[in-house]
């Protein structure tokens, strides 16, 4: 009926005594977990208390606040930064858990096609020589893009080599 009798903690055995309870004495069902009588009547008062339940509310409410994509590592660095409370990585963690909340993980952008790159590459025309000696017959550029949420900004900045002027930027 019980299966292994030594497998799981005391809390599994306080519920399996709980579980049986209405057709067995709790006596002897305490002797045959080797339990104590004392400590399964205080696990049923405990049980009504719900515990950790400022922490579960907090934890949820720094999740919902960063859209779920935090891990247990960064909610109990953002606890700590938004509420001012310190909270163990592990109890975060298990909390998470009791709650069935887990971040979401972003996927890098990965490149998933061959470029042909015969008709892309232009000429180089500068080779290297970055000097100039009057302004405006060598103008380089460049575009960096940046991840902000989950929208791509682009910035590209050109140049004049005569005297590193930006000439423009475009957002």
């Amino acid at each position: 009926m019980f299966g292994n009798l030594d497998a799981g903690g005391k809390t599994s055995k306080y519920r399996s005594i709980e579980s049986a309870a209405k057709d067995y004495a709790v006596s002897d069902l305490c002797k045959l977990f080797a339990v104590s009588k004392s400590g399964y009547y205080a696990f049923l008062k405990r049980k009504g208390v719900e515990r950790d339940q400022a922490a579960k509310e907090l934890i949820q409410k720094v999740y919902e606040r960063y859209n779920g994509v935090l891990g247990y590592s960064r909610i109990q660095l953002f606890l700590l930064q938004d509420h001012g409370v310190w909270m163990n990585h592990k109890k975060v963690l298990r909390i998470m858990q009791d709650l069935g909340i887990r971040s979401r993980i972003r996927r890098k952008h990965r490149c998933n096609y061959v470029s042909s790159e015969g008709g892309r590459v232009t000429k180089n025309i500068l080779k290297r020589d970055f000097k100039a000696d009057a302004p405006n017959p060598k103008w380089v550029t460049d575009i960096t893009q940046y991840r902000v949420g989950e929208k791509w900004l682009y910035l590209s900045a050109v140049k004049d080599l005569f005297n590193i002027t930006k000439l423009s930027l475009i957002k």
